[in-house]
């Protein structure tokens, strides 16, 4: 059996270019099966941040709900105060229109003024205000004095 070189040459190239040809297809396909297994991979990690972010929220929201429920407790205490408050400034608002009736009430009293003077007193009584100046009647004489007096000093 003799076969002929030059068929077997071209049965040679044709098998070599189809497994070519098949080389070819399998590497896009490997490719395109790679592209899908980023992708893939891609989702995973997208999978895996977004369960980290959901346990983040629900710590976030538990961190939330418990300062909520601290807010809700200082309002209650301002409110408690604020109600405290406002019923002492009741009470001490009381306390003044009380006081100033009283004190409305001594002013409205005349004064009284005893002056108890043994007899042949010369003593004055001022019962308002008093201007100008208090001297007894001796002040001329001891300037008088003092002024000779230092006279008398220069000269010696």
């Amino acid at each position: 059996m003799e076969v002929n070189i030059e068929l077997l040459k071209e049965w040679r190239d044709d098998a070599k270019s189809a497994l070519k040809k098949e080389i070819g297809c399998l590497e896009s396909k490997h490719g395109l099966l790679s592209s899908y297994m980023g992708v893939l991979d891609a989702v995973d990690e997208l999978i895996s941040e977004n369960d980290d972010l959901r346990e983040d929220l629900e710590r976030k929201q538990s961190e939330i709900d418990d300062l909520s429920e601290q807010l809700r407790q200082a309002e209650a205490e301002n409110t408690s105060l604020r109600m405290q408050m406002l019923s002492e400034t009741g009470d001490l608002r009381q306390q003044l229109v009380e006081a100033q009736e009283q004190s409305l009430e001594v002013k409205s009293k005349p004064m009284e003024i005893h002056n108890h003077f043994e007899s042949g007193s010369t003593s004055q009584v001022f019962n308002d205000k008093v201007n100008g100046r208090f001297a007894k009647g001796n002040d001329k004489k001891k300037k008088e004095k003092k002024r000779w007096k230092r006279m008398v000093r220069k000269v010696l």
